[in-house]
């Protein structure tokens, strides 16, 4: 199985951090030696002209392919649909009748206007976020994408529409009605605010018609909904971004104002509709003034306030979370806001960098108060998840390693418990920290002490979990993650990081069976668990699941959340795909040439290439075909023998690494942990990518993460009867005996 671990094991490939750095929509990166930190990587970009280069590689046969898959297929609605209601109240809906009113909501096209409208009052409150508190939008960005992304606002919608589930013979007439092409462009007239494309004339605006046009807009509320759309740029949105600007925001926003109807139909109504003849008018009329449809309006209305459903009050509540405010007017930071930050920044971003800026702020305000315990105690958390992660090999959840990290924690931790006898944060990090220095009875005793002051600590079952797995008590391992998976989340990837142990746990017990149903009942009850789902899909992949068994699980994740991370696993799934159905020369035919076609359109920059190739998990032959299709076949292999490295891979990375370039392998690499691929093979024995490395003639002059020489790295890992390590040794001398 492929896996990618850090040292001190705690995470294996793709525990993710669901916090996106400051200067993008999201990031990507793997869990450091706490089990909270990140590594981050760089963000996949491409390239138009790149783009047109692969579609001429791909050739006119592949055109064809897609001319030819698409004959004969009948008319589709492609928009996406509203999922399956999550929220409180939609326990008893009708599941059946829900499907076809979802379909009809969209064919109406009134949810895509919510989503436009929604878009736009985005724009207004960033605009207003940047003007007035410009240090806090670096925190703020990854909410927005949350709380703004489309498929959010679909489930908030989904929420409000459960209702009407219900009424069958409604529906049934909804169904019926937005299927007419008349009816349709009606629809798409009104929330688009354009005619039609039309050689008519325009309809001269009588008595009657006018009447007709006051009737749907009465009946559609449409004056409603234009006064909420102006109370988010007049109101909403300035109520939101003062949260930030004092605890008394509390108080509702203004009311929206009254619009005059004959605004609704001067304005919007007439110049809309303008194409549409009487008749049309009068039967879209005759249905938007019915019982069902008055139903669907009102809820349609409530989707495009701001304000309706919890998800309002979820952003207040996450703006007031995220301000926290550490320069305080005209002064320096007070002790009391430096604190707060760094408690934020270690339980609720996780990063290692966010523990080391975390560090800086604790220290300052130590200076302030020594005598506090509970700055003691986030130093000394701060210090566990700062120190550097190495990398460990598939079945371990640690690595003991000696670090000034750990020396300097301990001092912080001891004078902790001495200021505050009955600290639990404080003993749960002593615990953690006897634990990754292998003093595993002082960290069982730590542990016990933690429970005894509070027994629902959010990070106990996790790290007791660790403690069990690495005492070889599998079966107490298994229950205390699947307890902390039980429970709510109360800090940063304690659910990512507890189903990523439990996999290495079910490996080792030979289980593997039982773990895809066990994240499947977890994201049955977190479906929003995106990076749960990234490391699911990632985990599939390398278990050699097929592509419509991954495809599932990846695509709900939205495009905005870590599109780095996103891109390159889903466009593995799409490779494995293509690799389904091929001709007599192994090119992909039918649906995985549809699928090659695709994930070369995700993909246009040759490095994001060999990132998915390796996620893929295909055979070396066929990658080597993938390659081909690259403008850049060289700097994609080169990306894919480094993400061979980390998930360790050994036979693609020796098939691949003759196709590389020695130059760019030759340097410490971000992704290899600072390492440099020789000595990154070393540490992980990955025998066949170092010999494979040393064929191709990479510089072993550069240093290892640790200072040491790769020849060094090696004389240290020689003990016992290693005859991997011998290997290595053997053709470093052999291909390097100049140097």
């Amino acid at each position: 199985m492929l896996r990618w671990l850090y040292v001190n094991g705690v995470t294996p490939l793709g525990a993710f951090c669901r916090w996106p750095r400051p200067d993008g929509p999201g990031a990507d990166g793997m869990v450091s030696p706490s089990g909270f930190g990140l590594i981050l990587w760089p963000s996949v970009v491409g390239t138009e002209r790149v783009a047109k280069m692969r579609a001429i590689v791909m050739g006119a046969g592949l055109v064809a392919a897609v001319l030819v898959a698409a004959c004969g297929k009948q008319e589709q609605d492609t928009g996406p649909k509203l999922p399956v209601p999550q929220c409180g109240d939609a326990k008893d809906y009708d599941t059946k009748a829900f499907a076809p009113l979802v379909e009809a909501m969209d064919r109406t096209g009134g949810m895509a206007e919510v989503n436009r409208r929604f878009a736009q009052h985005r724009v207004t409150l960033e605009t207003l976020l940047a003007q007035r508190h410009p240090q806090l939008m670096p925190r703020l960005k990854p909410v927005l994408d949350k709380a703004f992304a489309e498929s959010r606002l679909r489930e908030r919608a989904a929420c409000l529409f459960t209702g009407l589930s219900a009424q069958r013979e409604g529906i049934a007439a909804m169904d019926a009605w937005s299927r007419k092409p008349e009816m349709r462009a009606i629809n798409t007239a009104i929330w688009t605010r354009k005619p039609a494309p039309s050689e008519e004339e325009d309809a001269k605006m009588t008595d009657k018609r006018k009447a007709l046009l006051r009737g749907i807009a009465s009946a559609m509320l449409l004056q409603r909904i234009q006064a909420n759309t102006d109370a988010v740029a007049k109101g909403e949105a300035a109520a939101l971004a003062a949260v930030l600007e004092s605890a008394q925001h509390a108080a509702a926003p203004a009311k929206p104002s009254p619009i005059a109807m004959e605004s609704i139909v001067d304005d919007w109504l007439a110049p809309a509709l303008v194409k549409v003849p009487d008749g049309d008018l009068a039967d879209y009329l005759n249905f938007v003034e019915g019982t069902f449809a008055g139903d669907y309006a009102v809820a349609l209305n409530s989707a495009f306030d701001f304000r309706a459903g919890a998800w309002y009050e979820e952003l207040v509540e996450q703006f007031d979370r995220n301000n926290v405010q550490t320069v305080l007017p005209g002064g320096p930071a007070g002790k009391d806001a430096l604190v707060a930050d760094a408690r934020r920044s270690l339980h609720e971003v996780g990063t290692p960098q966010a523990a080391i800026d975390a560090l800086a702020k604790l220290a300052q305000a130590e200076r302030m108060d020594p005598g506090d315990a509970a700055i003691k105690t986030l130093l000394g958390e701060a210090s566990i998840m700062s120190a550097p992660p190495m990398p460990a090999r598939g079945e371990q959840l640690r690595v003991v390693i000696q670090t000034p990290n750990y020396e300097q924690a301990d001092r912080f931790l001891a004078k902790a418990v001495e200021l505050k006898a009955d600290d639990a944060d404080a003993y749960v990090q002593i615990g953690r920290l006897r634990y990754l220095q292998g003093r595993d009875d002082e960290a069982a005793a730590a542990f016990e002490q933690a429970r005894k002051l509070s027994p629902e600590h959010p990070l106990l079952n996790l790290h007791l979990g660790d403690l069990a797995y690495a005492k070889q008590d599998y079966a107490a391992a298994s229950n205390y993650l699947q307890a902390a998976l039980a429970k709510p989340e109360g800090r940063v990837h304690v659910h990512v990081t507890a189903l990523n142990h439990l996999q290495v746990v079910m490996g080792k017990t030979g289980r593997m069976a039982e773990y895809p149903r066990i994240v499947n009942a977890f994201l049955a009850r977190n479906p929003q668990a995106w990076n749960v789902r990234l490391d699911f899909a990632d985990y599939l992949l390398a278990s050699g699941a097929r592509a419509e068994v991954v495809l599932p699980v990846i695509e709900p994740v939205p495009d905005t959340w870590f599109p780095a991370r996103k891109v390159p696993t889903l466009a593995g799934a799409l490779i494995r795909k293509s690799a389904e159905r091929l001709d007599k020369d192994g090119q992909p035919i039918g649906d995985s040439q549809l699928a090659m076609r695709r994930m070369l359109a995700m993909n246009p920059e040759p490095r994001a290439l060999g990132e998915a190739i390796c996620r893929s998990g295909i055979e070396s032959v066929f990658a080597k075909k993938v390659l081909a299709t690259s403008p850049a076949p060289k700097v994609a292999a080169t990306s894919l023998v480094v993400c061979s490295l980390r998930w360790q891979n050994a036979r693609m990375t020796y098939a691949i690494t003759p196709l590389a370039d020695p130059a760019s392998l030759g340097g410490p690499l971000a992704e290899l942990n600072n390492d440099t691929p020789l000595c990154f093979a070393a540490a992980t024995r990955n025998i066949k990518g170092f010999i494979g490395l040393a064929k191709l003639q990479v510089s072993p002059t550069q240093r290892c993460n640790d200072g040491d020489t790769v020849g060094a790295r090696l004389q240290r890992m020689r003990y016992g009867n290693d005859t991997g390590v011998a290997q290595m040794a053997e053709a470093l001398n052999r291909y390097y005996r100049k140097a």
